[in-house]
């Protein structure tokens, strides 16, 4: 795991971008916000800027040089959050903490999050899961929703496909269950890779076993991130998958469904 202090020495945080009026992660209007840095590299991943810690710059050919993040203190992250709080009130909305991986800097999620609960902003996060429960369950607490991922219920065929095998992260989500925080379990569904009816029901009877209120959501795979790939020079990371159809993914919602879970979709 990445050290508890902020990059760098607590003064900057590296904020790939924040994207306001935003209505796809979470109730209401929203501002996600993306920090880079993330300990898993997921072959599909939409962000690669966010892998690291610190901006990240590229171009397509012909196209001028672009930038992918900055860094910003708490105070100026604030200040453009703070100037949005209207719609997150009217709409019943708030921040949504993203990535890259939030609890990749325990020490900068937790600033940024007790700065927004000062405010009284309702707070979700979207995260892999992959995190140190103790050093960061006071972050936790804080927060008012948690979109949770499970890439695969097969920790061998979850390392081959992030890096990373899944012990810490089913760990994680039994623990955020006991919390009884709400919260929803989201799949990257990936056709012929993690779509199978075997690994799609047991990611539900886990699910409904350590959820007070059940829910998932499946997210079919797109290819919008394969660009950067190309701007950054890592079109060597890239691996084109299949999107699931409609009907396959219908079909995986009511089995879902079946095993006493509600299939949801904030997209």
């Amino acid at each position: 795991m990445p050290p508890s202090e902020p990059f760098p020495k607590g003064e900057k945080i590296c904020v790939s971008q924040i994207q306001h009026f935003s209505v796809n992660d979470g109730e209401g209007i929203r501002s996600t916000v993306f920090l880079s840095g993330c300990p898993l590299r997921c072959r599909w991943c939409c962000n690669p800027e966010t892998w690291t810690s610190t901006p990240k710059s590229g171009r397509l050919p012909g196209a001028k040089e672009e930038t992918f993040g900055r860094f910003l203190s708490v105070a100026e992250v604030m200040k453009e959050l703070v100037r949005h709080a209207i719609f997150y009130r009217e709409s019943g909305g708030g921040v949504t903490w993203s990535g890259g991986e939030p609890f990749f800097f325990p020490g900068n999620l937790r600033a940024l999050v007790r700065a927004c609960a000062d405010r009284g902003i309702p707070q979700a996060v979207e995260t892999t899961c992959h995190f140190d429960w103790e050093e960061c369950a006071d972050i936790v607490g804080l927060l008012d929703f948690v979109f949770a991922d499970i890439k695969h219920m097969d920790g061998g065929v979850h390392e081959r496909l992030t890096g990373i095998g899944n012990e810490r992260i089913l760990s994680n989500l039994k623990r955020l269950g006991a919390t009884g925080i709400d919260a929803v379990v989201r799949v990257p569904l990936l056709s012929g890779v993690n779509d199978d009816e075997q690994n799609v029901a047991r990611t539900a009877r886990f699910v409904r076993e350590h959820f007070r209120r059940p829910k998932m959501e499946l997210l079919p795979y797109h290819d919008f991130g394969r660009a950067k790939y190309r701007m950054l020079g890592m079109e060597s990371f890239w691996t084109e998958f299949e999107t699931p159809s409609k009907e396959r993914v219908a079909f995986l919602e009511a089995l879902i469904r079946s095993e006493g879970v509600e299939p949801v979709s904030y997209r």
